[in-house]
């Protein structure tokens, strides 16, 4: 072929293209990883890619861990490790400051994230798409106002109007004590809770809803944990007493079960089995410690349970999974103590409290994951367990 005719031929627009649909079936036949290097091939493969849902997403459980803000690495990064196969990830170029950002739930492949601003956004670790929430300051009915007063995240003045209450003061460790996300990865939608000192705050997607609506549990409860499930929220207060929210009429949330837990043990976490069972969870993680509980159908009373049969407890997510394709039956997925989290106490502190899967059985690990921390020059911040998965569009 001379010179001019491979010129000809190479700058040719009609030259075969491989079309959406072969694309698509070249993508689904992927790892989770190779899917994500395969779309970056060109637009076409990346808009192919949209409607790839499903096929190929992990089966089991990852780690994502955080950076801390006291060591100088880039600011828009974080690691990844999937324990299956013992590979690890460092995903750059999210254009999120992951360092100054705290993340507070998860779902999917989309995380909830508070900035230094106090700014909420939804961000999606492998698209990098980022959905920006309402700020805290958006609440229905309140009028805030955050000034920062310092060099910490989250030191500021804050003044505010309530129901005819007027108030001034400072607060000087303003962090959110606990939220829940979901989010439709195809149609995108989400619905968002949050709670800070004795305010439960929601927002979802849909119509000219620009701001939090907050709601008060009957009793004036406070929150130690949140589970949401198939519009579904359930509540466990400090004194240990679970309120369940429905979701489910689009409009204000109906309060219809409040459950008594144990008096004799000290619960820290819930969950919600696949078949919908509440179970609440006393833990002692320093000392490898977990036990749960269930109501008894018939005495309709909190009964000891040493099983969770071919199930696995996501203690980030509240909910259990089936265990199979490598997901551990009968074990606790653990990653970070709830309190350390709170107060902001790296990983690398204390790593006695450190990411492990805890058979419910025995006081043994049976998975450990202290190389994660111990051998990376980076402290670690935070840890979650998640689930990565495709997106749709």
């Amino acid at each position: 072929m001379s010179d001019s005719n491979e010129k000809k031929t190479c700058n040719d627009s009609k030259q075969p293209i491989l079309v959406p649909d072969l694309v698509r079936l070249v993508l689904e036949r992927l790892s989770f990883v190779d899917f994500h290097r395969a779309r970056c091939v060109s637009s076409g493969w990346y808009s192919a890619s949209k409607s790839c849902i499903g096929g190929t997403n992990p089966t089991a459980p990852w780690i994502i861990l955080f950076p801390n803000e006291h060591v100088k690495t880039n600011n828009d990064s974080c690691k990844l490790f999937d324990p299956r196969d013992h590979s690890s990830y460092t995903i750059r170029d999210l254009g999120f400051d992951m360092v100054r950002s705290r993340c507070l739930a998860s779902s999917g492949s989309w995380f909830l994230m508070l900035d230094h601003k106090t700014d909420f956004h939804l961000l999606n670790l492998f698209t990098r798409e980022r959905i920006p929430l309402p700020s805290l300051e958006s609440i229905d009915g309140w009028q805030m106002k955050f000034v920062r007063t310092g060099d910490s995240d989250f030191e500021m003045s804050m003044y505010y109007k309530a129901h005819g209450l007027v108030s001034y003061g400072k607060n000087s460790d303003l962090r959110i004590r606990g939220a829940v996300l979901w989010v439709d990865e195809k149609t995108r939608d989400y619905f968002v809770v949050w709670f800070h000192h004795s305010t439960f705050a929601y927002h979802k997607k849909g119509g000219d809803n620009n701001s939090w609506k907050v709601f008060q549990p009957s009793k004036h409860q406070g929150c130690r944990h949140m589970v949401y499930k198939e519009s579904k929220l359930y509540v466990l207060s400090p004194a240990r007493n679970i309120s369940v929210f429905d979701f489910s009429g689009g409009h204000s949330p109906v309060e219809y079960a409040t459950l008594p837990s144990p008096k004799d043990c000290y619960v820290r976490n819930l969950a919600v089995t696949l078949s919908g069972e509440v179970l609440i969870i006393s833990s002692n993680p320093k000392k490898c410690f977990f036990t749960l509980y269930k109501i008894d159908p018939k005495s309709s009373k909190w009964r000891l349970i040493k099983s969770i049969g071919d199930e696995a407890l996501i203690l980030d997510l509240g909910i259990t999974v089936a265990a199979k394709d490598g997901v551990m039956r009968n074990c606790i997925y653990f990653s970070h103590d709830d309190l350390h989290r709170y107060k902001g106490v790296s990983l690398c502190n204390d790593d006695k409290y450190g990411i492990c899967v805890h058979p419910i059985k025995t006081k043994k690990k049976v998975q450990v994951f202290e190389h994660l921390t111990t051998s990376s020059p980076i402290p670690f911040k935070d840890a979650r367990w998640f689930f990565p998965t495709f997106g749709g569009k």
